[in-house]
C-alpha cells in the first residue's frame, strides 16, 4: 500500500576538476508517499562538507559576549521577560526545575510562549540530555493543558531553533509553543490525508509506513517506548529524522513515559549531529487537534540540522525550497540512516 516513487536521472558536464573531462552526477527526485510533496537528492558532499565544521572558538565568543545581556539567564529570566495574566495562570511564569516558561514577548500566534530549557547558556549539542529535554517538554505539555482548559484552543505545537543559522536570535537553549485555532499547512494535509488513506485501505497510513519501514531496514532507526525513529524517503532538508507517537494524535494524549522517549531518540540525534561537528538545528513536534482523537493520524516530531556556526556561512535554504517548496538534501537518507543506526541499538 506504501509507494515510494523516485526518478533518477544524471548531471552532465565538463568539469575543471577533472581538467574538464566528463562528469556525471547522480541525482535522484522523490515524492514522498502521504504528502506527495517532492524532493531533490543530490548524492555526495563536495560542496556541503565545509559548511559541517563548527568554528568552535567563534561559537564560544558569540557565547561569552552574549551571555551579559540574556534575559533567558537565570539572573535576570524571573526579572525580565514577560508575565501571564494573573486570570490564566496567577503565579505568572511556570517553573520546573531549571526550566521556566513565559509569554514570547513577541507573540508569533495568538498564545506563544517561550520555555527556557536550562541554566547554562549555551550547550552543545552533546550535552541536551533526556532529562534536560523531558523536563521542558512535560512544562510545555503542561502550559498547553491549563491554555486548553482555559480557551479550548484547538492547535498546538512546540517548536525550537537552535543557534543563528538556525532563526535563534538568543544562544540560549529554549523552545517556542505556540496555540491558536487554525491549523498549519503541512498538519491540515497530513490529517486529511490520513484520513483518506485509512477510508481507501482500511488501515492507519503511520502503522502501515511503520511496517514498511521495518521490513525494508533501509531508513528505520529504531523504537523508543512507543515512539518510532526513522529517515523520511523524501527528506525536505538535510539530516532529517522523523519520529511519531504510537496510536496517539495529539498532545493531551501523550503519558511522561511518552514524553521521555521523544526525549531519549531525540537526545540521540542531536549527539549524532554534534559527532558530524554540526551546531545548529530546527525540531517542532506537532500534533492534531487537541479535542479529538484521531484513529487516522499519529502525532510526531522532525528534527533537521542547519548550517553550523562559521564566521562566512552559506546559508541552507535556497529559493526552491523557501519559495517553491521543493525539498533539497545533499546525501540519501538510507546512507544517513547507516551513520545514525549505531545511536539507536
Amino acid at each position: 500500500m506504501i509507494h515510494f516513487n523516485k526518478l533518477v536521472g544524471q548531471a552532465e558536464f565538463l568539469s575543471p576538476l577533472k581538467d574538464f573531462q566528463p562528469d556525471s552526477q547522480p541525482i535522484e527526485y522523490r515524492e514522498d508517499p502521504l504528502l506527495g510533496l517532492t524532493s531533490v537528492v543530490r548524492t555526495g558532499r563536495q560542496f556541503w562538507g565545509s559548511l559541517y565544521k563548527t568554528d568552535e572558538a567563534l561559537v564560544q565568543r558569540m557565547s561569552d559576549e552574549s551571555r551579559g545581556w540574556c534575559f533567558f539567564c537565570p539572573e535576570k529570566a524571573t526579572t525580565a521577560t514577560p508575565r501571564f495574566l494573573p486570570g490564566f495562570i496567577p503565579e505568572g511564569r511556570l517553573q520546573s526545575g531549571e526550566a521556566i516558561l513565559f509569554p514570547n514577548l513577541f507573540a508569533q500566534k495568538e498564545h506563544s510562549v517561550i520555555c527556557v530549557m536550562t541554566d547554562q547558556h549555551y550547550l552543545p549539542l552533546d550535552a541536551f540530555a533526556p532529562a534536560l529535554l523531558s523536563n521542558a517538554f512535560k512544562l510545555s505539555a503542561e502550559y498547553i493543558g491549563r491554555l486548553y482548559q482555559a480557551k479550548a484552543v484547538k492547535y498546538a505545537e512546540i517548536g525550537s531553533n537552535y543557534m543563528f543559522p538556525a532563526g535563534a536570535s538568543i544562544v540560549h537553549p529554549h523552545l517556542q509553543v505556540m496555540c491558536s485555532d487554525m491549523a498549519c499547512y503541512l498538519l491540515r494535509e497530513m490529517v486529511s490525508r490520513g484520513r483518506q488513506y485509512q477510508e481507501q485501505h482500511g488501515r492507519n497510513f503511520w502503522e502501515d509506513l511503520m511496517e514498511t519501514e521495518r521490513q525494508s531496514r533501509e531508513r528505520y532507526l529504531g523504537r523508543i517506548g512507543d515512539t518510532e525513529w526513522f529517515l523520511p524517503f523524501a527528506p525536505t532538508r538535510e539530516d532529517e529524522v522523523d519520529a511519531v507517537v504510537r496510536g496517539k494524535s495529539h498532545f493531551m494524549e501523550l503519558t511522561e513515559a511518552d514524553w521521555e522517549a521523544l526525549s531519549d531518540g531525540l537526545s540521540r540525534v542531536l549527539r549524532y549531529y554534534g559527532d558530524k561537528g554540526l551546531s545548529s538545528f530546527n525540531f517542532a513536534i506537532y500534533s492534531g487537534p487537541l479535542s479529538v482523537e484521531l484513529p487516522y493520524f499519529w502525532m510526531g516530531l522532525k528534527i533537521v540540522s542547519r548550517t553550523s556556526v562559521q564566521p562566512m556561512p552559506v546559508n541552507d535554504v535556497w529559493y526552491s525550497n523557501n519559495i517553491l517548496i521543493d525539498g533539497f538534501v545533499t546525501e540519501p537518507p538510507e546512507e544517513l540512516a547507516m551513520d545514525l543506526k549505531p545511536y539507536f541499538s
